[in-house]
């Protein structure tokens, strides 16, 4: 059985750095979810203030909308899920980038 999400893309950072790092930022998410036990995602420097420095916990796969690389993710301050646009960033963290929906 498969769903279709549909998602908003109109947040989504496209400055020209998630064509740069989309193939290491999918790579790097899907050795942290094969470890059943990935890592909260922080939200990269410039937009943490702006998202309340809330930390993220993936639920899914990274998915690809062009160069925009993205998951489900519950907020560790709301608790609620949603889709955020993810970044490997040049120290092999993943970054949330934008909250999509």
């Amino acid at each position: 059985m498969s769903q279709t999400t549909t998602i908003s893309l109109e947040q989504a950072v496209r400055d020209g750095v998630s064509e740069v790092t989309r193939d290491r930022t999918l790579q790097l998410h899907a050795q942290q979810m094969a470890t059943g036990n990935p890592r909260p995602i922080n939200f990269r420097g410039d937009v943490a203030e702006k998202n309340n420095y809330d930390k993220l916990k993936p639920l899914s796969n990274a998915q690809v909308a062009g160069t925009v690389v993205y998951i489900q993710a519950e907020s560790q301050k709301s608790g609620t899920t949603g889709h955020y646009q993810i970044l490997a960033n040049q120290w092999g963290l993943m970054e949330a980038l934008a909250k999509l929906d």
